[in-house]
C-alpha cells in the first residue's frame, strides 16, 4: 500500500492540469476576426451570417467563468441587430467562451423577437431577466416594453393538458430557442398620454372619450430592471413600477398586459405541419400539400364518377341525420324585418332534400337567442361543384343587426409587426360571456401574406392596399371592403382582419385576377381541394360564414354567389385549423336542460376558464368538422379569430305579474304598431300589476333603445340627419322643479352618442337633456331608469294618472306648482321597487308623469293626443342601428401589376422572391 498524496501536492497537480486545459482552450482557434474582445468578436461573427450589430449592443448573460471553469464554458449573449436593412430585432445567441473570455464557438443564432414594423432598444438585463423596448414603425402601434426570462417558459402544473400536448409544447420550444423550457415572456403596451379633456371640443366619429389618441411617443419611454421583480417604465413624465410575476397584480390605465398564459398546441397533424414547415420551408410544405390534395382529389373524383355519389348520405351524417330530412316548407320572410331571406338556389340538379332551405339555429340548448325575435343564426349547405357533386359548402348566416362581430388576435397569431401578440381570449366578464353565441376561424397565418390585423384599437399588423378586409365600426357595425392605397387607418374603425384580394364582389368571381387561393406553390394551378372558409356581406346586408370540407377556389366563390354575397373574403383553410362553432354560457345551473347524453364528436359541456361559476354548452356547426381543440374558442387560443354576441335590443324577456290572476299578455312586451320606422325595434310597451296587495294598481311601462334614436330639443327644426329617417318616433316633455327650498336634490336623463344617462349637469356637449326630476322618490307618481346592462330607458307611471296627453300644469311656466292629487306613498315606493327590481341603478323621480307622445300623435294608453309642446320638450327620431354594410366602395378594381407589389411589402416571414415575378403569376 502505497502512501498518499499530502493534500498540498494533490492541490498543486490538480491547478496544473487545469492550468494546461486553460492554456488549450485558449490557444484553440477563435471566431469573429481573432479579437479578443468578444463582444467585437461575437459582432464579426454575425456580420458573417448576415446580421449587423454593434459591440455596444452586445448584452452577456454569461460571463466567463476564470481559469478554473470547466473546458470551452457555454455562454449566452444577446445582440441587437439587423438583417440587410430591415429593422432591427433581438437574438440570443449560444456561445462558448475561452478561461479568459475570448468567443471560440458560435453554435447557435435565435431571433427572439421577429417584428418587421418595430426596432427593439438595446435590452438590459439582470440575472436570467432580460428587458427590452419596441418602438414601432407603423401609424397607430403603441409602444411596447417586453420582459424575458431567460431561465425558461413554464406551463402551470395544474393546466388541463395532456402529456402530449406537453411534449409538443417543449418541441415547439426547442425549435425557436434551442431550448426545451423556452423563453418566458411578458408585454406591456404604453397608451398614449392623457389628453386634457376639461376644455371645450366635439367628441370624434365614435370616440366617447372625446377625441382620437395619437400613439405614444416611442421615444419617450425607457425602461430600468429594479430588482428580479420588478421593472419600471416611465413615459411622457409618468412612472410605473411592474411586478414581473403574479397574474393579477394591478397595473396603471396607461399600460395594458399581455396574458402570459400558454396557448394550448394544435392536434399533431396541424403542429407537425407547422414544424416541418420551418424546417424544409414554406414553398416546399405548399408543394408536399399540393401532391397530396392532388392526389386525393383524384381518389375522390374517381370514386364519385364510379358510385354516382351525391353527397347526400354524408350531409346527413354531418347533420347529426340518419337520412336528409324530407323538405319543408322554410318559416316566411318577416315582412317588417325581412329575415329569415328567401333559400338560396341549388347549382347542381337535382336538389337533395333541404338544399339551400335555411334552418333556424337557437332557443335551443346550445344556441342562445334574443327574447321576443326569431332565432338570429340560419345554417344551410349547398353543393357548388357540378363536376364532383358530392362537394357541398355548409352555411352559417346571421343577421348582424341582432349580433355583433368581435375580433381576437392569438397569443401566436397574427405575428405582429410590433412584437406585442392577443389575449387569445373572449373577455371573461358575465356582460360578454352570457351573450357569445358563436365563435369561427379567421385569415392567414402572417407568414402567409402578412395581411393586417386590428383588434379593440390594437394594431397587430398594419393593412395592407387592396385586400380584403372585414371591419368593425365603433358602434358595433360590421362592414366590408377593399382597402385603398392610403393605408392610413380611420378613426371610426375599432377591429378589421385582411385577407388577400376579394373573392367574389357583387356576385362576381375573383375580380382582381388573383391566381393562388393558398395550398399550392407559386405557378401551380389553384385547383386544390381541401378545407376552405370565408366570410360575406350579402345582397340583403347579412353576414354568412362559409365551410367546405373538399373544395376548390372556385366552389367556395360558387357557394358565395348562390347565397348572394356582395362582398366575399376567403378565410383560413386546412383542417383543424378551420371551423365555426356555437356557444350557449350561463351561470352554473342556468343552462337550458339537454335531456339527453352529450354526443362527444361534436356537443361539449364545462366551466368556463377565467369566469367562476360559469359553465358553457357548444357545439360545431356540423358533426364532421374537423376544427382541433374542440371546444376551441371558448379556451385561450394561439391564432386569432372572430367571435359573436348577440346585441341588447327590443322587446326583451316579459316581466313577470305578482298580481293574481294574470292578465291576458300583462308584463309581454309590445312592438307592434308603435311607430318604429325599421328594425331593430326603438320603442316596447307593456302594463303590470306589480302590487299582490293592490291588484288594481297598473304601471305603464315605455323602453327606448338609445342606439335607434336621436334627440333634439322640440323648439329645433325638424331634419333628417345623416344617419337617420328624421321619422318621429315620440314626442317627450316634462314639468321638472325648479331648484329651490324643499325640492331636494335634482338629476336629469340625458341622451348622447346613441347612450342615455343620469347626471345633474350635462355629461358631454351636445348632449340633449330628456326630462329633470329627484333623486327622492317621496311624491313621486312616474320615473325614469338607466338600466345598467343594456342602456335601456325605462318610463314608468301609474295607469291611474292623468292621460299623458292631455294639459299638465307641469308645463306651465309655474312649474313648481304642486301635484293636482295627493299621492300615496305606497305608488312612490312601488315605483323604486319596480325600476331596481329592473337593474336600473340610475334612477330619477317625477311629481308628474311625462307628456308622452309616441309617434307624436298617441299615448301609452293609445288614445290620440295631441303633440306635447314647451320649453323641455324633446323629439326622439328614428336612428340607423348598428348593422352591416360597405365600405371604401370607391377603391377601384386594378390589374394585379398594381396590387401585387403593394401587398408584396413589409413581409419578412418568408424568404423575398429573387426577381420579380410576371403579371400572370402570384405568391
Amino acid at each position: 500500500m502505497q502512501p498518499s498524496k499530502p493534500p498540498s501536492l494533490r492541490r498543486e497537480r490538480i491547478g496544473i492540469i487545469v492550468l494546461c486545459a486553460s492554456a488549450a482552450v485558449a490557444m484553440s482557434p477563435a471566431v469573429g476576426g481573432g479579437a479578443r474582445d468578444r463582444s467585437t468578436a461575437l459582432a464579426a461573427e454575425l456580420a458573417a451570417r448576415g446580421i449587423t450589430a454593434a459591440p455596444g449592443d452586445v448584452v452577456w448573460v454569461d460571463p466567463p467563468r476564470g481559469a478554473f471553469s470547466p473546458l470551452g464554458m457555454r455562454s449566452r449573449a444577446v445582440a441587437r441587430g439587423a438583417v440587410r436593412g430591415e429593422p432591427t430585432d433581438l437574438y440570443l445567441v449560444d456561445t462558448r467562451l475561452s478561461p479568459e473570455g475570448v468567443l471560440l464557438d458560435v453554435s447557435g443564432v435565435h431571433n427572439l423577437t421577429e417584428t418587421s414594423g418595430a426596432d427593439e432598444s438595446r435590452p438590459v438585463l439582470r440575472g436570467d431577466t432580460l428587458a427590452y423596448i419596441t418602438r414601432p414603425l407603423i401609424e397607430a402601434a403603441s409602444p411596447t416594453v417586453h420582459v424575458l426570462d431567460l431561465d425558461g417558459q413554464r406551463v402551470p402544473a395544474s393546466a388541463d393538458w395532456t402529456a402530449i400536448e406537453r411534449i409538443q409544447h417543449a418541441l415547439t420550444n426547442w425549435q425557436a430557442t434551442g431550448r426545451l423550457r423556452g423563453i418566458g415572456r411578458r408585454t406591456f403596451a404604453i397608451d398614449p398620454a392623457p389628453i386634457d379633456e376639461t376644455g371645450p371640443g366635439e367628441p370624434g366619429e365614435g370616440e366617447p372619450d372625446g377625441g382620437s389618441r395619437p400613439p405614444a411617443n416611442a421615444g419617450d419611454v425607457a425602461i430600468a430592471l429594479e430588482d428580479d421583480t420588478a421593472v419600471v417604465v416611465r413615459a411622457s413624465g409618468r412612472e410605473a413600477r411592474l411586478p414581473l410575476h403574479g397574474v393579477d397584480a394591478p397595473l396603471p390605465p396607461w399600460i395594458r398586459a399581455e396574458s402570459f398564459e400558454v396557448a394550448r398546441p394544435g392536434n399533431l397533424v396541424t403542429w407537425a405541419v407547422d414544424r416541418v414547415r420551418l424546417v424544409i420551408g414554406d414553398a416546399a410544405m405548399q408543394t408536399v400539400k399540393a401532391v397530396a390534395f392532388t392526389a386525393l382529389d383524384f381518389v375522390l373524383r374517381n370514386k364519385e364518377a364510379v358510385t354516382g355519389d351525391t353527397g347526400a348520405e354524408d350531409i346527413a351524417s354531418d347533420l347529426g341525420q340518419s337520412t336528409l330530412d324530407p323538405p319543408v316548407r322554410q318559416a316566411p320572410i318577416d315582412p317588417e324585418i325581412g329575415w329569415p331571406p328567401s333559400p338560396l338556389e341549388p347549382w347542381v340538379t337535382p336538389a337533395l332534400p333541404g338544399e339551400g332551405q335555411w334552418n333556424p339555429q337557437g332557443g335551443d340548448a346550445f344556441v342562445r337567442k334574443l327574447e321576443g325575435l326569431p332565432p338570429a343564426f340560419m345554417t344551410t349547405f349547398i353543393r357548388a361543384d357540378r363536376s364532383r357533386k358530392a362537394t357541398r359548402v355548409y352555411i352559417a348566416l346571421w343577421d348582424p343587426r341582432q349580433v355583433e362581430l368581435h375580433m381576437m388576435a392569438g397569443t401566436v397569431e397574427p405575428k405582429g409587426a410590433t412584437g406585442e401578440a392577443g389575449p387569445g381570449l373572449i373577455p371573461r366578464t358575465p356582460e360578454v360571456m352570457k351573450r357569445v353565441v358563436a365563435a369561427s376561424n379567421a385569415g392567414f397565418q402572417a407568414m402567409h401574406g402578412e395581411f393586417g390585423m386590428m383588434a379593440d384599437g390594437v394594431v397587430y399588423l398594419p393593412p395592407k392596399p387592396y385586400a380584403a378586409t372585414v371591419a368593425v365600426r365603433r358602434d358595433g357595425s360590421t362592414v366590408f371592403g377593399t382597402w385603398s392605397e392610403d393605408e392610413t387607418i380611420p378613426d371610426w374603425m375599432l377591429s378589421f382582419r385582411q385577407n388577400m384580394t376579394v373573392m367574389v364582389q357583387d356576385e362576381k368571381w375573383n375580380p382582381f385576377g388573383r391566381t393562388w387561393w393558398g395550398g399550392t406553390p407559386p405557378g401551380w394551378a389553384d385547383k386544390t381541394h381541401t378545407v376552405r372558409t370565408g366570410i360575406c356581406l350579402t345582397r340583403e346586408r347579412f353576414v354568412a360564414y362559409f365551410y367546405g370540407a373538399d373544395v376548390s377556389p372556385e366552389a367556395l366563390a360558387r357557394a358565395m354567389i348562390q347565397a348572394r354575397c356582395a362582398y366575399g373574403i376567403a378565410l383560413d383553410m386546412n383542417a383543424g385549423h378551420s371551423g365555426l362553432e356555437f356557444y350557449q354560457v350561463a351561470p352554473g345551473g342556468a343552462l337550458p336542460p339537454l335531456g339527453r347524453p352529450l354526443q362527444g364528436e361534436w356537443e361539449a359541456e364545462g366551466e368556463v376558464s377565467g369566469l367562476s361559476g360559469y359553465r358553457f354548452r357548444g357545439r360545431r356547426l356540423i358533426r364532421g368538422m374537423g376544427l382541433m381543440n374542440f371546444p376551441r374558442y371558448i379556451r385561450r387560443e394561439a391564432r386569432d379569430f372572430f367571435y359573436m354576441t348577440l346585441r341588447h335590443l327590443l322587446p326583451g324577456p316579459a316581466l313577470a305579474t305578482r298580481a293574481a290572476p294574470a292578465e291576458a299578455g300583462e308584463g309581454v312586451w309590445r312592438t307592434q304598431g308603435l311607430p318604429q320606422h325599421g328594425f331593430p325595434y326603438a320603442l316596447a310597451t307593456t302594463e303590470i300589476r306589480p302590487d299582490p296587495a293592490r291588484p288594481d294598481v297598473r304601471l305603464r311601462v315605455l323602453k327606448v333603445d338609445p342606439r335607434t334614436v336621436l334627440a333634439a330639443p322640440l323648439s329645433e327644426p325638424a331634419s333628417a340627419p345623416p344617419a337617420g329617417t328624421g321619422a318621429i318616433v315620440a314626442v317627450l316633455a316634462d314639468g321638472a322643479a325648479a331648484p329651490g327650498a324643499g325640492q331636494g336634490e335634482l338629476s336629469s336623463i340625458w341622451h348622447s352618442a346613441g347612450a342615455f344617462s343620469a347626471s345633474p349637469t350635462s355629461p358631454v356637449r351636445g348632449a340633449v337633456r330628456i326630462a329633470t326630476g329627484h333623486a327622492s322618490s317621496a311624491r313621486a307618481v312616474a320615473a325614469l331608469g338607466v338600466n345598467d346592462e343594456d342602456g335601456m330607458l325605462i318610463y314608468v307611471e301609474r295607469a291611474a294618472a292623468a292621460p299623458s296627453g292631455a294639459p299638465d300644469p307641469a308645463l306651465s311656466p309655474d312649474a313648481s306648482a304642486p301635484p293636482a292629487a295627493p299621492v300615496d306613498p305606497r305608488d312612490a315606493r312601488l315605483l323604486q321597487d319596480f325600476l331596481a327590481g329592473l337593474g336600473c341603478s340610475s334612477r330619477i323621480y317625477l311629481h308628474r308623469p311625462l307628456a308622452v307622445a309616441l309617434g307624436g300623435d298617441t299615448d301609452l294608453s293609445g288614445a290620440a293626443v295631441h303633440p306635447p309642446s314647451g320649453p323641455r320638450a324633446v323629439r326622439l327620431t328614428r336612428a340607423e342601428a348598428p348593422g352591416a354594410g360597405r365600405m371604401f366602395e370607391s377603391t377601384p378594381i386594378v390589374p394585379h401589376s398594381v396590387w401585387y407589389p403593394l401587398q408584396q411589402k413589409r413581409v419578412r416571414y418568408f424568404k423575398k422572391p429573387k426577381k420579380e415575378e410576371s403579371a400572370d403569376g402570384d405568391h
